[in-house]
């Protein structure tokens, strides 16, 4: 009985309970909507700036030496003795290891004795020769006897050539047991030991020349057409980042990387860093353009080719001639003014900014 009442009153209980919590989850989505859509997102902001503005094409590439001489040994032989090593300065001439030379200095030994032999040998030749020739002038001997003497001198002669050859020869193999700097410069590396044996031809010292060091340094060849020999350029070292140095290019490549599609660049720097070496990493900017009172905003600005404005409270995209491309800034040509407010970083974060959305302005840092 009191079903059939609960019934004929009006609604179901189990009812009503559905109705309400549907228009509970209309009310949360309504809000959502609102939160999304009408709450105004908060956004840095800056406005453009004069200043000055220079473009740079950048690149990143190792000090090098202009002149790098491989040193080796003339002659197969055993490691007596090495007498500098890495980071060494060195003098033209100097020297730099020496080979095991008892064997050398034996043959040079035997050598000295056949040529004072030889000296002997033509110094009798010569007495003989002019007895012989007095004798020849007396009637006391034939000619052919004098002509055996006269040979027995020219062989003599020969024969003190072919010791003062073999002398020469001897004291070039022992002064070759020497291995020497062929230039004045740095020691970068060294490939012996006291013991090991040396083969002719392979390098055992690596000889740079620190008075002509510059960055090898690599460069998008798009960017490159704007290089010139000479233009300014500023080096960071990264094993002194807090230190750049200046410097100008000295030297473009006229060939391109068919792979990378980069053009080697030669940077000198105008003073090298105190504990530099031969290797070292370094990034390169070279000045391309400047300009003393450039209108500019920063690059993270940047939303195709133009930037989102602040205007009414929401978000306005308008496009921008823009000039020069700093490293962090890019000049204005046309579409801002210094009254302008622009949001900073539009794309940052898991949204970005889009047309007409409600934003509030916070100052960038």
């Amino acid at each position: 009985m009191n079903n059939k009442s609960e019934m004929h009153s009006g609604f179901p209980i189990a009812k009503v309970l559905k109705v309400v919590a549907w228009v509970l989850v209309a009310l949360v989505v309504a809000v959502a909507v609102r939160f999304k859509f009408f709450t105004p997102v908060r956004v840095e902001v800056v406005k453009p700036q004069l200043g000055v503005l220079v473009e740079e094409v950048f690149g990143t590439g190792t000090l090098e030496s202009k002149v790098v001489v491989s040193v080796s040994s003339k002659i197969i032989g055993k490691v007596a003795e090495v007498l500098v090593d890495q980071g060494d300065s060195v003098t033209n001439g100097q020297t730099l290891a020496r080979l095991e030379a008892t064997d050398f200095a034996d043959s040079v030994s035997v050598a000295e004795a056949k040529l004072g032999q030889s000296e002997a040998e033509l110094a009798k030749a010569k007495l003989d020769l002019d007895r012989s020739r007095s004798l020849l002038e007396g009637r006391t001997i034939s000619q052919a006897e004098f002509d055996r003497t006269a040979t027995d001198m020219q062989v003599a002669e020969a024969r003190l050539k072919t010791a003062e050859a073999e002398l020469s020869f001897t004291r070039a193999r022992l002064a070759d047991t020497q291995i020497v700097s062929p230039v004045v410069g740095l020691v970068i590396t060294r490939n012996l030991e006291v013991g090991s044996t040396v083969v002719p031809g392979s390098p055992i010292f690596r000889v740079a020349d620190p008075r002509q060091l510059w960055v090898q340094a690599m460069v998008d060849e798009r960017a490159s057409g704007k290089l010139a020999v000479g233009q300014p350029a500023h080096i960071v070292f990264r094993a002194q980042p807090s230190a750049p140095q200046t410097g100008k290019l000295a030297r473009l490549a006229q060939e391109a990387d068919r792979v990378t599609e980069e053009r080697q660049v030669d940077v000198t720097a105008e003073q090298l860093p105190a504990n530099f070496f031969v290797g070292q990493k370094a990034d390169v900017f070279i000045e391309t353009a400047r300009q003393a009172d450039a209108l500019q905003i920063p690059k993270s600005a940047l939303v195709k080719r133009g930037v989102f404005l602040i205007t009414g409270g929401r978000a306005q995209w308008r496009a921008v001639q823009f000039g020069l491309i700093g490293r962090e800034s890019v000049g204005v040509e046309a579409g801002l003014t210094e009254n302008d407010v622009v949001i900073a970083q539009p794309l940052l974060g898991k949204k970005p900014i889009v047309a007409g959305q409600r934003v509030s302005a916070t100052k960038a840092k």
